[in-house]
């Protein structure tokens, strides 16, 4: 599986449109590729360009600490089939990793409505 995480500068997972670093981990193989952050550059649309940069590059998952997404964003991962890896706040990248190898942490289909961030 391709998942999608956002880091800061060091290395802990935040919102989408709060790193600078979109990190494509593939937990299959144990390998990731990282990308500048697109929504760095915007000032609207900044997390549906996230996670269509994403998409784009293959990812079928997300890391979600609270915020993540907002209600439009929200939708259309769902809509996409996107899969959640919910985190009850911010972890750094390494935790993350070894939660998935230990099976301590799983993907889901729904994000709790309190997580998600109003669209303006």
């Amino acid at each position: 599986m391709l998942i999608a995480v956002v880091l800061n500068e060091i290395k802990l997972i935040v919102p989408i449109i709060e790193g600078a670093t979109i990190r494509i981990y593939d937990s299959e193989k144990s390998t990731y590729e990282d990308f500048e952050n697109p929504a760095i550059h915007l000032k609207e649309g900044r997390r549906g360009a996230v996670l269509k940069f994403a998409e784009e590059k293959g990812a079928t998952a997300f890391v979600a600490p609270p915020q993540t997404f907002c209600e439009l964003s929200y939708e259309k991962a769902k809509n996409d089939g996107i899969r959640f890896f919910q985190l009850e706040g911010i972890i750094s990248y390494e935790q993350f990793v070894k939660k998935i190898k230990t099976n301590q942490l799983g993907s889901q289909t729904e994000l709790p409505e309190n997580e998600i961030a109003p669209s303006f």
